[in-house]
């Protein structure tokens, strides 16, 4: 998944910022990065399992470099 692609699905996720969507990437070994956009405002929500880290973020860009870098690190790439 490349950046440009990252970038939609967040941006429509701020789109519908009054519904609670969530998008998770798993890796086979069960770490778990879950991106929520939170109800009501263009603020992102970003849980990483393995690290036990759970921060906020407003920047689009900086949110999808971090999904990027994560499935990068964790090779979740899929061939289409």
């Amino acid at each position: 998944m490349n950046f440009n692609n990252v970038k939609v699905f967040l941006e429509t996720m701020v789109e519908y910022h009054t519904m609670d969507i969530e998008q998770a990437f798993t890796t086979e070994d069960g770490h778990r990065l879950s991106i929520r956009c939170l109800p009501g405002t263009t603020t992102f929500e970003i849980s990483n399992s393995q690290s036990q880290e759970v921060f906020q973020n407003d920047s689009i860009d900086e949110t999808a470099q971090y999904i990027v870098a994560f499935i990068a690190s964790h090779d979740l790439s899929i061939n289409s």
